[in-house]
């Protein structure tokens, strides 16, 4: 079945257009113009008009950096003790939390299990309702490090080898490695560089041979220099970034994550959660704006994610995110490419993230433009995931 449908405006992943049509069959884009050009339906087959749902049409958008297994609850600590079956449950709640927001692809950075792969499997062959799952299982750390709660503890080249194939081999189809400490959690603090450039080279090695990305966490300047230098496909924070550190990202072309929500939702939160935390936000959120827009001006490649699952930080809150970006420097266009073809790039979809025949039909639908205000972003008014609406 043939299904066409006509919106007044639409932003492709790139660019924009008006008085504009989508053309979809079998959960995939076969073409894209203007309403006036509607390609005649084959003789023989079928067509349909349907209605769109939302006078501006965008690309499906892609959360780099997620925690599906996290609600973003005041008590981190506790939620990372939480049993299997309780995290399951909460990935896939949050799962269609994330859809229905307008997020049609995520990237999941760490659970303690590999039960957002198993989600992810599900989800693709349709028993389940959801986004495209991009999974990292466990995350890498070091003993004592960012993470430990509910990841892979690895220390040396051999061990962090070890760790890397084993998340391949339970499913991943990313690795999250932890290169310095961070802000929640019992481990190290955030000026911490976790991996020597061996034990990071070995866990890049890994990940490429095995044909899939690799990002990690990295809030301190040395372990963003140690990644970029070792061939990370993306930084996750990036919060302490200096003028050395931008130049090697850049040189690199690696992509950053900035990842703003989850700072500026600690820190409108403070009084809920412990000094130990505050302390450290507070340490890295003066430097983070600052250090963005700074990459920003250097030409480094900016994504969207959001840290989805921590403290305050619910995963039905994307669309801030484009905002929190254009306050960094990004035009608005910028934002939504950050967070749509971009996006795509960086975790590795290609089909994802545009408007465009030959991608899959996965679109957001709002009232207004976009283009001229983001916040719009924020109440979805249908989205479409396989060719198909999502429920609201």
């Amino acid at each position: 079945m043939r299904t066409v449908l006509e919106i007044d405006g639409l932003f492709d992943g790139t660019n924009a257009m008006s008085d504009a049509a989508v053309v979809i069959e079998g959960g995939e884009i076969t073409w894209v113009g203007k309403r006036s050009r509607i390609p005649k339906t084959p003789k023989g087959e079928r067509s349909r008009s349907a209605k769109a749902g939302g006078t501006f049409a965008l690309p499906g958008l892609v959360n780099c950096h997620s925690h599906l297994t996290l609600d973003g609850s005041a008590d981190f600590e506790a939620e990372t003790r939480q049993g299997e079956a309780a995290a399951a449950l909460k990935a896939f709640r949050n799962a269609r939390l994330t859809v229905r927001s307008g997020v049609t692809t995520v990237r999941d950075l760490g659970a303690a299990g590999a039960m957002v792969v198993e989600l992810s499997r599900q989800i693709e062959r349709g028993a389940l309702e959801g986004p495209r799952i991009i999974a990292a299982a466990r995350g890498i750390t070091i003993t004592g490090g960012h993470g430990m709660e509910v990841g892979r503890i690895a220390d040396g080249a051999d061990a962090v080898r070890a760790a890397t194939r084993e998340q391949i081999a339970s499913g991943a189809t990313v690795i999250k490695l932890f290169s310095t400490g961070g802000v929640l959690g019992e481990g190290a603090g955030p000026e911490l560089a976790a991996y020597t450039p061996e034990e990071t080279r070995t866990a890049v090695d890994e990940a490429h041979r095995a044909g899939i990305r690799i990002t990690t966490h990295a809030h301190g300047a040395e372990g963003m220099r140690i990644a970029a230098e070792a061939g990370v496909d993306s930084i996750e924070h990036a919060t302490l970034l200096d003028q050395q550190t931008i130049r090697a990202i850049r040189e690199k072309n690696v992509a950053l994550v900035p990842t703003f929500s989850a700072l500026r939702r600690i820190i409108d939160n403070g009084g809920a959660l412990p000094t130990r935390v505050m302390e450290r936000a507070r340490l890295v959120a003066t430097k983070h704006q600052e250090g963005v827009r700074a990459a920003h001006k250097a030409g480094v490649r900016i994504a969207a994610g959001t840290d989805a699952g921590t403290p305050f930080n619910t995963h039905d809150r994307f669309a801030l995110e484009l905002v929190y970006l254009a306050e960094a420097g990004l035009s608005r266009t910028e934002a939504l490419i950050a967070a749509t073809s971009l996006a795509a790039d960086v975790v590795g979809s290609p089909k994802t993230g545009r408007i465009a025949a030959g991608s899959w039909a996965d679109l957001l639908f709002v009232d207004g433009d976009p283009l001229g205000d983001l916040e719009v972003v924020q109440k979805p008014k249908a989205v479409w995931v396989r060719g198909a609406p999502v429920a609201l």
